[in-house]
């Protein structure tokens, strides 16, 4: 789904044709204008758009409509359902009238809003209206900056045929990505392509860290990307769109409690950022629906869509095995699914099972559901090499979104088998600092012993455990899988599994 369902442009100035070419994949676009002339002459590159009448997928609509968009009235009956997402371009002529158009598209709950502003001296009344204000002047001046400086090339914000897209945002203080080696933000579509700071380009490396102020440019896949500059710049919760936006709900032949896993499923459509659910199962029929969805808290709400997909497909196969393609079409951001048992075979002799196999095989966290309607808390396991940021910030997204209570849990040796390690010490101080800059208090426990029987011990039955394991097809005495292990608590266990090869 998009990101947007409409965005409404007020004033068909031949200069917003350059505009509507670089913003028809996004959404349907409507266009009004108080002249019908001025509405007649604008034209739309045929190569990205379409006409309402005529299916097609190489764009969405444009619609145009003689109105003003200074009466509340047509500003409302273009802005429509209020559970729909629509943005707002105020692009007349004048300076007065676009600032009235953005006056009334805040009371009307447009979001987000985009000021053309002609004066810059007036560039303060859009952002005192809570407008993205930007500037004529420096739109052209960009365009020809780029033109004598590449030689007639201009750097998109689409490149690859659509397939990729350049973001440029500067780094607020919040952000929970400050002072972290890039090579730690596990990247996966996305890439930092270059840092500008104090005047200087930096190119970056592995080891490189942003910091506050900094002017960052990203590249990556579009569906991906804005979301991931929003969590670098701000730190808005993105759980699970660092791995798709996409729920599915895994449910083969072996399923015992279907319900159990349709129930955890949704709960996380309504209450994340993701923006559909896919239900993989033997004996389904092909079904998709649209559903309303729940707002996420007021204090990591950001402008999104509040209506849902909710989508039921056949699932083609015997085993595991079979039905990894499908996984992998559907691109899914986290995976739901029940807890499978381990056979005595794979207890014998360290096997993972089909839990390991899964969490290896998928390229996204896989939540093993214990059919809880709701959550009481969020459970984060320390495990010393295991437990990076990513992790510690998806179970953060988790607790804001959810409004859940965070824990964090330590589980150590008797301390005359290991001594406490300082590392660990900054690590835990890193996770409480970025949860105290989203007002989190976070409860520390700290246990010792083994790490698997204490952990099972504390975790309660409507906990939600986030845990992380490393890629492997061993579980043995000597090295157990203390991810998979836990899958026998009470509780439900979202598992994070790092690729082999990667180091904390």
């Amino acid at each position: 789904m998009p990101m947007l369902d409409r965005i409404v442009f007020a004033g068909a100035s031949r200069m917003i044709e350059s505009i509507l070419d670089r913003v028809l994949y996004l959404a349907p676009v409507l266009v009004l204008d108080t002249s019908q002339s001025a509405l007649d002459e604008l034209v739309v590159n045929a190569a990205n758009a379409k006409d309402p009448a005529t299916p097609s997928n190489s764009g969405h609509a444009v619609g145009k409509k003689q109105g003003d968009a200074t009466s509340r009235f047509v500003l409302e009956e273009a802005r429509g359902d209020l559970r729909q997402a629509v943005a707002l371009v105020a692009a007349t002529g004048d300076d007065r009238r676009n600032l009235e158009i953005c006056r009334l598209a805040r009371e009307l709950q447009f979001n987000p809003i985009v000021g053309i502003v002609h004066d810059p001296a007036r560039a303060a009344e859009y952002e005192a209206l809570g407008v993205r204000a930007i500037v004529r002047a420096q739109i052209l001046g960009n365009m020809v900056e780029q033109a004598l400086r590449y030689d007639g090339l201009v750097v998109a914000s689409a490149v690859g045929q659509g397939r990729g897209e350049i973001i440029e945002f500067v780094v607020l203080p919040s952000s929970p990505a400050i002072g972290v080696p890039l090579s730690q933000l596990q990247a996966e579509g996305w890439r930092i392509a270059a840092i500008y700071r104090h005047g200087d380009l930096v190119i970056p490396t592995g080891e490189t860290a942003i910091a506050a102020e900094d002017r960052v440019l990203l590249i990556g896949e579009p569906d991906i990307l804005s979301h991931v500059a929003e969590q670098l710049r701000i730190g808005v919760p993105q759980f699970p769109l660092r791995h798709g936006n996409t729920i599915l709900a895994y449910l083969p032949a072996s399923t015992r409690d279907v319900a159990a896993v349709d129930g955890e499923a949704l709960q996380l459509l309504h209450r994340t950022r993701a923006q559909a659910c896919v239900r993989l199962g033997v004996g389904l029929k092909h079904a998709q629906k649209t559903v309303d969805a729940q707002p996420i808290a007021a204090s990591v709400q950001s402008p999104r869509h509040l209506t849902r997909t909710l989508e039921d497909l056949p699932l083609e196969g015997d085993n595991f095995v079979q039905h990894r393609a499908q996984i992998r079409q559907v691109r899914p951001g986290v995976l739901v699914t029940a807890k499978p048992r381990r056979g005595v075979f794979d207890r014998l002799f360290g096997r993972p099972g089909l839990a390991g196999q899964l969490c290896n095989e998928v390229a996204c966290p896989v939540l093993f559901a214990s059919g809880r309607q709701s959550y009481a808390r969020i459970v984060l396991p320390l495990q010393p090499g295991i437990t990076d940021l990513p992790l510690a910030d998806a179970a953060i997204d988790l607790s804001r979104m959810l409004q859940l209570p965070f824990c964090l849990v330590r589980v150590a040796l008797p301390s005359f088998l290991e001594a406490r390690d300082k590392q660990d010490e900054r690590f835990v101080r890193e996770i409480i600092r970025r949860s105290q800059l989203y007002g989190l208090r976070v409860e520390e426990v700290q246990l010792e012993g083994n790490p698997v029987r204490e952990l099972h011990r504390m975790l309660r039955k409507d906990d939600l455990c986030v845990v992380a394991r490393r890629q492997t097809t061993r579980d043995s005495f000597t090295s157990p899988d203390v991810a998979l292990r836990m899958l026998s608590a009470s509780c439900s266990c979202l598992v994070y599994t790092r690729a082999a090869g990667v180091k904390g």
